[in-house]
């Protein structure tokens, strides 16, 4: 089984790999990088993700996530990974991705909306499309490579929550 993280020629990624799927998920740039003084319009990242199930393949490419929202995923997985007894489900305001802790050893990550493979039937349920990543160190190496994106991305003109 591969790394959860990586990194070439500068461009920093997170990969979750388990037995049936994997998810490689980057960021290419803020949606809006000329607005610098919005807390929600500031943060929005543009995130290209590979993912595959089941031997199938495909990519997204989508506003899904917010730079904070990549920093809370990051805490969750450490969390996770630690045993510790947080939140069991990690989603955001844009519902494409979100991540589960489903059992003492597994996290699902799931597919909604633009994340979606282009072959699922649109409209179904939300999250019906994921797989299962092993809870171990590897997450934690999985929220060091999103911090890693944050450095190049960083949470902008955000004013509490």
């Amino acid at each position: 089984m591969g790394s959860y993280a990586a990194s070439v020629e500068n461009e920093a990624y997170a990969v979750f790999e388990g037995s049936a799927g994997s998810l490689r998920i980057g960021v290419e740039r803020y949606q809006f990088p000329e607005i610098t003084d919005d807390d929600w319009d500031s943060n929005w990242l543009i995130v290209n993700g590979n993912a595959v199930i089941d031997g199938k393949s495909w990519s997204f490419r989508d506003p899904c996530l917010t730079t904070f929202e990549m920093a809370r995923l990051a805490d969750w997985l450490d969390q996770v990974s630690s045993g510790g007894d947080g939140e069991p489900f990690c989603g955001f305001t844009e519902p494409n991705l979100d991540f589960e802790r489903v059992s003492d050893t597994a996290v699902r990550i799931a597919f909604s909306l633009e994340a979606l493979p282009p072959w699922s039937k649109r409209g179904g349920d939300f999250g019906a499309i994921g797989f299962n990543i092993p809870i171990d160190e590897r997450l934690g190496a999985a929220a060091s490579s999103l911090r890693a994106l944050l450095t190049r991305f960083p949470i902008r003109a955000r004013n509490g929550s």
